[in-house]
């Protein structure tokens, strides 16, 4: 017989866990797990503290109408987003909740915040009864991965290639992405880059791809500076600063947004600094607004609208398919293109 899963803390979660389960593991009455639920006020600190430790550790999941377990899907689609301006994944989201109405089902769009746990956040969106997910680039803690398969949802990883996917996957390789700009500095004749990440994996996998090419040519790995998510034109312009006031001159700056982009392009301006001729800039996203910056941006052109289509194709199919095989999920790589213009 199949073990439930070992969490950290050596409890098991229980897929299907009840309202029963909570009460066993909190030591006390199911009348008191649902007041933890529903007035929480009329419990103790401390009581609240066992209810909800117990919560963790079987994995219940409370229906928000009802109380009890999630037992039977919905046609309401869950889409997860993270805390980026929308513009990022603005087209995904258009081309999802459209082909997703088409065939009968309704979306709901769920920002986790900053100051939000992913599993608080995944929790509260189950409890919505979903008929399935699309997770458009969210990073997956092992709790989440662990909430995520006990739910039986099918589910759709997007704007990633995740080494292990939980089920289906519609994405881009980022470490892909920082092989080619990698290549590009190298056929360009840049010999020192600078790479202005953002603080997530994301960045960090495309900057692990550039300095993997750069260094196996014989290069040294470039330097690279971490910007708040998702990397904004202010803080593009402040990096800028901050490195030229240093005496820093690199002959190319890769940034992990056309955001930082935009902003290095308007510091270098002020500063009287030539744009490529002194340092060249590179972006990530292709936004409109990139052709039309003076110069033109370089950048990393992802198809938002394929990755979309493809993710509510193969939520629909997943939905009308009661025997599928989750280990047989499809798993597709929509792949960039790299634009090359005049800031290069």
């Amino acid at each position: 017989m199949t073990e439930p899963p070992t969490r950290g803390d050596g409890t098991r979660r229980r897929s299907g866990a009840t309202l029963a389960d909570v009460a066993k593991a909190a030591r006390v009455s199911t009348a008191t797990v649902s007041r933890a639920l529903n007035t929480p006020n009329l419990l103790t600190k401390e009581t609240l503290g066992r209810v909800h430790s117990a919560i963790a550790a079987t994995g219940y999941i409370p229906a928000l109408t009802t109380g009890t377990v999630i037992t039977n899907r919905s046609r309401l689609i869950a889409i997860m987003v993270p805390p980026t301006p929308l513009g990022l994944f603005d087209s995904t989201v258009r081309t999802a909740v459209a082909a997703l109405d088409d065939g009968g089902y309704q979306s709901l769009l769920g920002i986790y915040s900053r100051d939000a746990t992913r599993e608080k956040v995944v929790t509260q969106i189950l409890s919505r009864r979903p008929g399935g997910l699309i997770l458009i680039g969210l990073p997956i803690s092992p709790d989440v991965r662990d909430l995520l398969i006990e739910s039986r949802l099918p589910i759709v990883e997007t704007w990633e290639m995740p080494l292990a996917p939980i089920d289906m996957v519609a994405g881009i390789s980022h470490h892909d992405i920082g092989v080619a700009i990698g290549n590009f500095l190298l056929r360009k004749g840049y010999r020192r880059p600078v790479i202005f990440s953002i603080d997530s994996s994301r960045g960090h996998v495309r900057r692990y791809g550039i300095s993997r090419v750069l260094m196996e040519a014989g290069l040294p790995e470039p330097r690279s500076f971490d910007q708040g998510l998702p990397g904004t034109v202010g803080e593009g312009r402040r990096a800028f600063a901050s490195l030229w006031e240093q005496g820093d001159r690199p002959d190319v700056i890769v940034c992990a947004s056309d955001w930082l982009a935009q902003g290095v392009l308007i510091e270098a301006a002020v500063r009287g600094v030539r744009v490529p001729e002194d340092v060249a800039v590179i972006g990530f996203g292709d936004f409109d607004f990139a052709k039309e910056l003076e110069p033109a941006l370089t950048t990393i052109r992802i198809d938002g609208e394929t990755i979309g289509t493809k993710a509510a194709a193969m939520m629909l199919a997943a939905l009308n398919d009661d025997r599928r095989d989750r280990a047989k999920a499809p798993r597709v790589d929509v792949g960039f293109s790299l634009v090359e213009r005049a800031s290069t």
